[in-house]
């Protein structure tokens, strides 16, 4: 667990989604801990290792794992890093992407994306919102009108509860009349950076609506003193260049693993007790 002086600490230095325990929380049911330069989650035997440090200097990667997993005596670890470390026969690998950021303020937009923009603004209204059923069902034709994977859709469903636990998870919404065609969800909860988290919309939304979303997160972050905001992972082609014609760039490299380390050493487990 954290305590606030910790909490608050890792707020003022994060950088990355997985950075945001109340993100990272809702969506996996686990219990944050912070160890020197790196934080980590717990859900049972399961370790979630976030391999980017916090603060200054970091700590040696390979020691701060070692000793993460000397404490919580994990079954497996999933780990998030710039890299993987370990011996390649030792994990399975995952997906490799990169995070997108766009630095604050921006400069002045393409004319295409300016275009985008004012034409939804005739007929789409963005205001603040809460997550409700309506939100609900919208994520529901999200995920049947795309292929995800399992874990995917286990987070996605779990965006209310994001919402409704986080201070800092702001739902922006676009409407046509009462009809909610789209939504995102950035965090502002970071002292240098918002966070770019959720994007969702339905095949009733018009050209240009999440360009209009998008500008008005932009101007949200700016109006909150952000230096940044992190746009998430490049994912595909199609994310990709809707990042890029923003202005965002990729800045660090994600890889992930699987560590499977089988069960706890019982007997080691009481000997500390």
């Amino acid at each position: 667990m954290l305590n606030s002086e910790e909490r608050r600490w890792i707020y003022r230095q994060a950088y990355l989604p997985e950075h945001l325990p109340d993100y990272v929380c809702a969506v996996s049911g686990a219990e944050p801990y912070l160890l020197g330069s790196y934080l980590c989650f717990l859900r049972s035997q399961h370790l979630i290792f976030i391999g980017y440090p916090l603060g200054g200097t970091p700590a040696d990667i390979s020691r701060s794992y070692a000793a993460a997993c000397e404490r919580f005596q994990p079954s497996t670890v999933a780990i998030v890093a710039p890299q993987i470390w370990l011996p390649a026969d030792s994990y399975e690998p995952g997906p490799t992407d990169r995070y997108y950021r766009l630095d604050l303020p921006t400069g002045p937009l393409k004319p295409d994306v300016t275009y985008m923009v004012r034409r939804a603004a005739r007929k789409v209204r963005v205001t603040g919102g809460k997550f409700d059923r309506g939100h609900r069902k919208l994520v529901e034709r999200f995920l049947a009108a795309h292929e995800f994977t399992s874990e995917q859709i286990h987070i996605y469903r779990r965006l209310k509860r994001y919402h409704k636990n986080s201070e800092s998870a702001c739902l922006l919404e676009a409407r046509i009349s009462n009809t909610l065609i789209a939504f995102i969800i950035v965090d502002i909860g970071a002292a240098d950076y918002a966070f770019y988290m959720f994007s969702i919309r339905s095949p009733e939304s018009v050209p240009g609506t999440s360009d209009l979303l998008f500008r008005k997160m932009v101007d949200l972050a700016q109006a909150e003193g952000k230096k940044a905001i992190n746009l998430g992972l490049g994912i595909h082609s199609g994310i990709r260049r809707f990042k890029e014609k923003w202005g965002g760039v990729p800045f660090l490299s994600h890889s992930s693993a699987l560590v499977r380390k089988g069960p706890p050493d019982l007997g080691n487990l009481a000997a500390k007790l």
